[in-house]
């Protein structure tokens, strides 16, 4: 509590310093932001849902080293990490889990249909982003499948815009992060290049067993090529990341190790004046390599793993025969067309998609198994494919506007699937009142359908899930100030989850028959022009949770939400012309978890933190010299059940803009 009371104090002194300061009007005027996934461009304040839009240059000044560090600060955004640093993080939208969220990069659906889990093994880094759009919500009839509790959609930098830079940031636990990047053009050819390098030698140094260490490097290309008549986007790039992860999976064996690499690659066009048209092409590649047992420290001989035993000292009666392999690769095609008329302004789009596994753990059983080596041996198999076909029309009369759409899903797997949305909204100049109705549907993962293991049972009978969301709310902004609150209800069906009966028995996917969720959001920011205090940002959620089903379950993911979350961040001026960015998140989270302890699965409430992190920036002219202090009080927390989170962690940065 008098970490609670001192981190409460440094906030209130920064507000009475600003009122002794903040004596004469303010004309800085907010951005007019616009958002591209809603047909032709929109400004953000018009649109009749929940969207928010972080610009990288205004997520700098935090000194934010990932995108699931940027996503904690917002309030309806559930960021259950393991490790730090975008090691690995689970990513939920408004009580979902993270099997729920749609990701795109630049529009291009990039969701992984093993699981969840690697949402984010993206190979863009967070440096590379020009700005992140996030969609509350279901959204299936936009977006399509998978667009469930919302989407995320990351915006690289503009290979237009000539730019050169470069950073290094180091710190405590060993930790190294650099990144460079270019952009530059060749007449009507535009070319982004981004790198990036970071690794940590771990943070559990003072534990008997500290295997959180990683490394990771990302690197990106975009083309651009810029005809009177239509446009080329070609991006693609190549992400790989070791790290140890202890714990992750479950308690009872703490040296997890995984190993992760992908390609990426995509083409679009747009063309057209009267008729807007944009087809497009994707191929995405993922490898995943998952040790129970870490190679470094059982090595492998001649078919055993030891370390001063073999591995059935660790679980009696089992021994281990070597690592989980799988391969995904997505295809994807389609087209989306736009068009404005008397009418009001309409868009539809087609989209075809394969999503394929060779794995020794996820599918159906090889006739002939595809052999890469002695130990590397894929004998399973599944594939899926899935078109859409979809359309959306608007129409505005002076004040008010009516929107209407609907997304048809066909797969032999599954049959048939329509989502669809109407919304209405009605907007002055300060104010826009909305209300929405939508629904989406999300596929099973390959990991859910298939996943045998000591603790698993998958279920290759699953169904899709689904749910219709019900959303009112209220947007104000004016000069320096913007404000939204809204409430929603989700009610789903067949929600998939990993449940269990009781602590000792093993994780089973199953589709329970209804999940109903309620929340409050709000949120206000407050921007201040030449004083001492510059931006001020607030934002709470709160949620409650209920499933329809008089069996007493356990479950591991869906009733293990965020009841209330409330972020508080402040930006003001410093000494020498320096700035200080405060962030404090207050998490307090619905349900247990299982921790595994003197041989025994044992049930455990999770417990509400408060984090305080403080980053001071001083620029010179092309340069800029950060610090950071993450989890000042060094709390000690825990995000996703058992695995432990850093503590209080230091870091300096050094960034050079060339041009």
């Amino acid at each position: 509590m008098s970490r609670f009371i001192i981190a409460i104090s440094l906030f209130l002194a920064s507000f009475y310093l600003r009122a002794q300061s903040d004596t004469t009007k303010t004309t800085q005027t907010l951005d007019t932001i616009e958002i591209n996934g809603f047909g032709n461009p929109k400004p953000i304040f018009k649109i009749a849902k929940t969207i928010r839009v972080i610009k990288l240059k205004d997520a700098e000044l935090q000194q934010i080293e990932s995108l699931d560090e940027l996503l904690q600060t917002i309030a309806t955004v559930d960021v259950r990490t393991r490790g730090n640093k975008g090691v690995q993080a689970d990513i939920s939208i408004r009580g979902g889990n993270f099997e729920q969220v749609l990701v795109l990069l630049n529009g291009i659906k990039i969701n992984n249909p093993q699981t969840g889990h690697h949402h984010l093994d993206l190979p863009v880094d967070f440096s590379m982003l020009d700005r992140i759009e996030i969609i509350e919500g279901a959204g299936g009839q936009i977006f399509g499948a998978n667009a469930y509790s919302g989407v995320i959609n990351l915006i690289t930098k503009n290979p237009q815009k000539k730019q050169a830079r470069t950073t290094v940031k180091a710190g405590q636990y060993g930790y190294l992060k650099t990144d460079l990047s270019l952009a530059h053009s060749f007449q009507k050819l535009s070319v982004y290049n981004g790198f990036s390098f970071q690794k940590s030698n771990g943070y559990l140094t003072n534990d008997s067993i500290n295997n959180t260490d990683f490394y990771g490097l990302k690197y990106f290309i975009n083309l651009h090529y810029n005809h009177s008549k239509y446009s080329l986007d070609l991006q693609t790039g190549y992400h790989q990341k070791d790290f140890g992860a202890h714990s992750f999976y479950t308690a009872k064996y703490p040296w997890q190790y995984e190993k992760t690499k992908g390609y990426f690659i995509s083409l679009s066009s747009k063309f057209g004046k009267k008729i807007n048209w944009k087809p497009f092409v994707s191929y995405r590649v993922h490898f995943d390599e998952f040790q129970l047992f870490r190679e470094s420290i059982f090595k492998y001989n001649q078919g055993y793993f030891v370390h001063n035993q073999d591995t059935a000292q660790f679980a009696p009666g089992i021994y281990y025969r070597g690592h989980n392999y799988h391969k995904i690769t997505t295809l994807a095609a389609g087209i989306k067309v736009q068009f404005q008329s008397k009418a009001g302004q309409t868009s539809g789009h087609l989209h075809w998609n394969n999503d394929a596994i060779l794995s020794n753990k996820l599918g159906k059983q090889l006739n002939t198994p595809v052999t890469i080596d002695n130990r590397q041996i894929y004998d399973k198999y599944d594939e899926r494919n899935y078109w859409e076909v979809g359309i959306n029309h608007s129409k505005k009369w002076q004040k008010l506007q009516l929107g209407a759409g609907i997304n048809l899903l066909y797969s032999k797997l599954y049959n048939t699937r329509l989502s669809g949305g109407l919304y209405m909204s009605f907007f002055t100049s300060n104010f826009t009142h909305y209300i929405n109705v939508s629904s989406a549907s999300r596929l099973p993962g390959f990991t859910d359908l298939y996943y045998q293991g000591p603790q698993n049972i998958g279920n290759p009978d699953l169904q899709p899930e689904s749910a219709q969301t019900y959303e009112l709310g209220t947007k104000w902004h004016q000069t320096n100030i913007s404000a939204h609150a809204g409430i929603f209800y989700r009610n789903a069906q067949h929600t998939i989850d990993w449940i269990k009966y009781q602590p000792d028995d093993k994780w089973q996917t199953q589709n329970l028959t209804q999940l109903n969720t309620f929340g409050i959001e709000a949120d206000c920011y407050i921007f201040f022009e030449k004083k001492f205090i510059q931006k001020i940002k607030f934002s709470y959620a709160y949620l409650h949770m209920n499933k329809n089903t008089d069996q007493n379950i356990i479950s591991k993911y869906a009733l293990d939400y965020l009841k209330h979350k409330l972020n508080i961040e402040l930006h003001h001026r410093f000494l020498f012309n320096s700035s200080i960015h405060w962030t404090a998140i207050y998490k307090n989270r619905n349900g247990q978890y299982l921790n595994y302890i003197d041989n025994q699965y044992r049930l455990f409430d999770y417990q509400p933190y408060f984090l305080t992190h403080v980053k001071i920036n001083k620029s010179f002219d092309k340069t800029r010299f950060a610090i950071g202090i993450e989890n000042i009080f060094n709390i000690a927390y825990n995000d996703l059940s058992y695995v432990k989170m850093p503590g209080r962690w230091l870091i300096f940065e050094l960034r050079y803009k060339i041009h």
